[in-house]
This record gives structure tokens, C-alpha cells and sequence, in this order.
């Protein structure tokens, strides 16, 4: 038997089945194009996390759950597990008769990333989530940024599988949103009071 594996954000490529091996620490991991993230919570994250799923939890359009986090399995072999997630009920229900790993980008209609500062995930959220949940065909991708004014970034999925930033706030700024939710969001709303 050969040496134990080491796993970490620095060490790759990875699997599926590498993700599925790590020791149940208490951490989590998503699998970027082969690498280990570790995924790094922190009461204000899942406080801001918890707050919009509270907020979008009563909008839910019919024959759909909102979720988070939850595993959604990317084009090339990744595994995304974004903190708020609406998903097809039907495509859950599916996924869940046939013990799937995770459910697809084809059963999400919306994901929801909160972004701590300095957490060394900004690229991965900005950059290659933006575009990863877009060639997974996610047509709705919100990011908030937990900066020292938060902000709300709204993208909407295009014709040609790629995101457009439609609309932004931060603070107390008022956003009003249409699609998938029909709501006025202010991300100072979400913050613990």
C-alpha cells in the first residue's frame, strides 16, 4: 500500500470519487476542474446565506424547492455546492429515486453564492463559476459580496450560454427583480441586526 493521499486546494487533480473519499472532518469541499476548495463558512456567511433563502423561501415558484447548500454537478466534472439553490422538485425527486450524486445544472433554475472577503474563493465565484453555472444552462446566478458595504450582483443567463450582469445594489439601495423572483431586495436587509 502506497503513502496516504493528501488533499487540499494545492494538491490535484482530484475526482468525483476522490471528493466522496475525503475523511469526514467536518469540512466541506467542492471539486474545481480537479481541485479541492475548501469551502470556508463563517457565522456571517451562513447568517447572510440563511437570510435570503428566509427572504426567497415564501416566492418559490410551484413545482420548485429551495435548497442550500447543495451539490450540483458542473460540465467538466465538478462539483459546485452553491449556498442557495431552486431546483425542479420533479428533477429532486428523480435525482433522489435514483441515488444520484448530485443533481445537474439542467434541474437548477437559480443559485445563490455569498462571498466572504479574503476567503480566497473570489476568483472561483467571479470567475469560474460565472462560468461553469452558465455552460451548465443555470439561467439565474446572484453573488453577494460580504464587503464592508455588501453588494448584490444579478446575472441572467443569455442565448449564447453565457451570463449578463443585469443588475447590481449594494447597501440600502433598493433592487428590484422580476425573474425568478418577483421581489425589492435590500442586501443591508439580510444583515444581522
Amino acid at each position: 500500500m502506497g503513502p496516504a493521499r493528501e488533499y487540499g486546494p494545492d494538491r490535484g487533480p482530484n475526482t468525483v470519487a476522490d471528493l466522496d473519499a475525503l475523511p469526514d472532518e467536518g469540512k466541506r469541499y467542492e471539486l474545481v476542474h480537479g481541485w479541492l476548495i475548501e469551502m470556508s463558512p463563517s457565522a456571517l456567511h451562513d447568517y447572510m446565506a440563511e437570510a435570503l433563502k428566509d427572504l426567497l423561501r415564501p416566492l418559490t415558484p410551484p413545482g420548485h424547492l429551495l435548497k442550500g447548500p447543495w451539490d450540483v454537478q458542473m460540465p467538466e466534472g465538478s462539483i459546485y455546492s452553491p449556498d442557495v439553490v431552486l431546483l425542479d422538485a420533479e428533477a429532486y425527486r428523480n435525482a433522489a429515486i435514483e441515488d444520484r450524486r448530485a443533481v445537474t445544472g439542467d434541474d437548477v433554475l437559480f443559485v445563490a453564492e455569498v462571498q466572504r472577503p479574503r476567503s480566497g474563493s473570489w476568483k472561483t465565484v467571479h470567475n469560474t463559476k460565472v462560468r461553469d453555472y452558465a455552460l451548465a444552462g443555470i439561467p439565474h446566478y446572484w453573488i453577494i459580496d460580504l464587503k464592508e458595504t455588501p453588494r448584490l450582483s444579478v446575472y441572467r443567463l443569455g442565448d449564447d450560454r453565457t451570463y449578463r450582469l443585469v443588475a447590481q445594489t449594494e447597501g440600502a439601495e433598493a433592487l428590484n427583480v422580476t425573474e425568478p423572483f418577483a421581489l425589492s431586495v435590500k442586501v443591508s436587509d439580510l444583515l444581522p441586526r
